[in-house]
C-alpha cells in the first residue's frame, strides 16, 4: 500500500467519523424554547436565585432572567450547554431590537440578544 493510499484511507475515514457524529446529533447546539426553560436554568446555576420576568432571543441563543431579590442574570450558550452569569455591572449597547451584553467577567463573550423592539429598550434601562 502506498502513502497516497493510506492519506485517501486517513481521510475517508476521518470523513465518515464526522458524518457518523453528526447524524447521531453530537453537532447539535441547544436552544431556550421558552422562558420557563431559561428561568429554571438560571434557578439551577444560582444559588437562592428566584426567577421573575425573563426575556428570551428570538434565536434562543441566550436570555435575560431577572429575580425577585433584583439581581439578573445572563443565560447564554457556550459550546453544547447553558452558561449562566450574575450582571453586576455589565457594558449594555442597544440597537433598535437587538440588545448586546458583555458581563463584568473578563474571559466571558459578549453576548448578542434579538429581544424585540420594546423589551429590548426595557432591559437596557434596566441593567
Amino acid at each position: 500500500m502506498s502513502r497516497m493510499d493510506m492519506l485517501l484511507f486517513s481521510v475517508i475515514g476521518v470523513v465518515l467519523l464526522i458524518g457518523l457524529a453528526r447524524l447521531l446529533g453530537f453537532a447539535r447546539r441547544p436552544a431556550l424554547v421558552d422562558a420557563g426553560q431559561a428561568a429554571r436554568v438560571a434557578a439551577d446555576a444560582l444559588p437562592g436565585f428566584q426567577p421573575g420576568d425573563v426575556a428570551v432571543s428570538r434565536d434562543g441563543a441566550g436570555a435575560l432572567v431577572a429575580g425577585h431579590d433584583g439581581r439578573v442574570a445572563l443565560v447564554r450558550m457556550l459550546g453544547d450547554r447553558f452558561v449562566v452569569r450574575p450582571l453586576v455591572k455589565p457594558l449594555v449597547a442597544r440597537a433598535g431590537a437587538v440588545l448586546r451584553v458583555r458581563p463584568d467577567e473578563a474571559m466571558f463573550p459578549e453576548t448578542t440578544l434579538d429581544l424585540g423592539e420594546a423589551a429590548a429598550s426595557a432591559w437596557a434601562a434596566r441593567l
